[in-house]
């Protein structure tokens, strides 16, 4: 009675035609695991360059003289592609003297003009394959 079933796991251990499926479908859920995981890393990168790309726009628009802040945000919005739907512009302007917050209409305690600066930050939701991830960047332009 053994001696068959002995037999029969020594032909079995010699044939070798299933083995290259069954090797496949131990590692085919670790390789879906990691093509997913990077399809989510590379869209999310994709998704925060387009996002800077809206915010540099309404920057260069700062940069040559722009200041009105409904338009700088029409700008980075128009210009960031495949935008989410929670997609925000923020613009704040603000002067400093010396470092120190300060009116951007009138003259520092040492007569120079203060420095003015426009900050533009976006934020959004990257909506991914396994996960959402939040997205903020910000680029700060002096003007003067």
């Amino acid at each position: 009675m053994i001696g068959p079933a002995i037999q029969t796991a020594r032909r079995l251990a010699r044939e070798a035609r299933g083995a290259a499926a069954l090797e496949f479908a131990i590692a085919l859920p670790f390789l879906s695991a990691m093509l997913l995981g990077v399809v989510q890393y590379g869209g999310m990168i994709v998704a925060n360059q387009q996002m800077h790309d809206g915010v540099a726009s309404a920057a260069v628009y700062v940069m040559r003289g722009g200041s009105d802040t409904s338009t700088i945000q029409s700008i980075a919005l128009s210009t960031w592609p495949n935008k989410p739907a929670d997609a925000a512009i923020s613009v704040a302007q603000g002067c400093t003297c010396a470092g120190a917050s300060a009116v951007c209409t009138s003259l520092c305690a040492d007569n120079s003009y203060p420095q003015a600066f426009t900050t533009i930050t976006a934020t959004g939701t990257y909506t991914g394959v396994w996960t959402n991830q939040s997205m903020s960047t910000a680029q700060v332009v002096r003007t003067q």
